[in-house]
């Protein structure tokens, strides 16, 4: 009876022994398809989502978390989304409460079935990987459901370094590129990366027949800050500005800097009238804004001019029509706003809000009169 059972336990570790060998081969095969295409992708996104899905496979994951923190900045990629709100609640407390902006980001589109996924998960049992860590820390955080074996985390440690190369070349492509399309003073866009956006944006307001405004601005008497204060007190000006003006427009308008002190403010779906009405209300509000130079707190002023894509064929016209008002602007006694043309009456907006005011539409501290007397 003992040689019987020795037999049959001895048949059942062969088995065992077997099935492990199956399953790591299996492992290792879903592994080495995984990391080509791990290792081609030029962008964070794709790379990762293949990362979650062989580990998916492999380790059938109820979750996996990737995050890239640079300063008070995180960027988080998850899956599923459902335990968002979990997650980051976990990485405040492992980050100290630090004062952190999360950018969450999703590889795909859930069913609204996962979505509601609200399952709750144990933080403690989540494993955590250390990818990159110098000027940006950058870590792994997985929750198998499958038990893991000693060779899994050879498997990891390949994901891991896989990812560390490719996220390596990904940020080195990242700054080149915005070497190449940053102005190095203002961190706003330059004009080269200008004339290449609004090219796109001008073909998909054509084609889908969307509204495009832009708004071109100028610092009033700039040449008398440098000679006053000098150019440092006119980089810093700059350099204010370009602070101020994108904490006023929505996430899809760009700023970039045109040349000199002159700027063009890129506004995607936005008519006239509405392009108008924000420029207005940045007139104001750099006309109340105070500068800091090092103690001394300085006033300035900007004019501005505004034109809409409409019929126009291409963007050169757009940004020589909107230069033309700018100039008319600065003609008239700056600190103003010149739109190409008066919004009409047939824009949606203007009726709205123009609906409880008089005729006469005031723009900066001129009338509609004064400006196209």
């Amino acid at each position: 009876m003992l040689i019987k059972t020795q037999k049959v336990m001895k048949e059942a570790a062969s088995v065992l022994k077997l099935g492990y060998k199956m399953a790591r081969g299996i492992d290792y095969k879903t592994l080495s398809d995984y990391i080509l295409k791990i290792n081609k992708y030029k962008n964070i996104d794709d790379m990762l989502y293949e990362a979650s899905k062989c580990l998916k496979d492999i380790l059938d994951l109820e979750l996996f978390g990737f995050v890239l923190k640079k300063d008070a900045a995180m960027d988080v990629w998850l899956r599923p989304r459902a335990h968002t709100s979990l997650f980051i609640n976990a990485l405040s407390r492992e980050f100290n409460g630090q004062n952190i902006v999360y950018t969450v980001h999703r590889f795909e589109e859930e069913t609204p079935e996962r979505c509601h996924n609200n399952d709750m998960f144990d933080f403690d049992n989540v494993i955590s990987y250390r990818v990159i860590e110098n000027d940006f820390i950058s870590r792994l955080y997985i929750l198998p459901k499958r038990k893991m074996l000693d060779y899994h985390d050879s498997v990891v440690g390949t994901i891991i370094s896989s990812i560390s190369i490719a996220l390596e070349k990904i940020l080195s492509i990242k700054q080149l590129e915005n070497a190449a399309t940053i102005d190095p003073l203002t961190t706003c866009y330059n004009r080269r990366a200008l004339d290449s956006f609004i090219a796109s944006d001008i073909f998909y307001a054509q084609r889908y027949g969307t509204d495009l405004s832009v708004i071109m601005i100028d610092i009033d008497d700039f040449k008398s800050i440098n000679d006053l204060y000098g150019h440092h007190a006119g980089d810093a000006v700059l350099k204010d500005i370009c602070t101020l003006l994108p904490s006023l427009v929505r996430k899809s308008d760009y700023l970039a800097r045109y040349g000199g002190e002159e700027f063009v403010l890129v506004l995607p779906d936005t008519t006239l009238y509405s392009a108008v009405h924000l420029a207005e209300k940045l007139r104001s509000k750099i006309e109340t804004h105070n500068i800091d130079l090092g103690g001394r707190r300085i006033k300035i002023t900007a004019s501005f001019g505004v034109a809409s894509l409409e019929n126009k064929p291409d963007g050169s016209s757009l940004l020589r029509e909107a230069d033309e008002k700018l100039y008319k602007a600065k003609a008239t006694g700056k600190n103003c706003v010149v739109p190409s043309r008066l919004p009409c009456i047939t824009d949606a907006t203007f009726a709205l809000k123009e609906s409880t005011k008089n005729s006469q539409m005031q723009i900066g501290n001129h009338s509609t009169e004064e400006i196209f007397a």
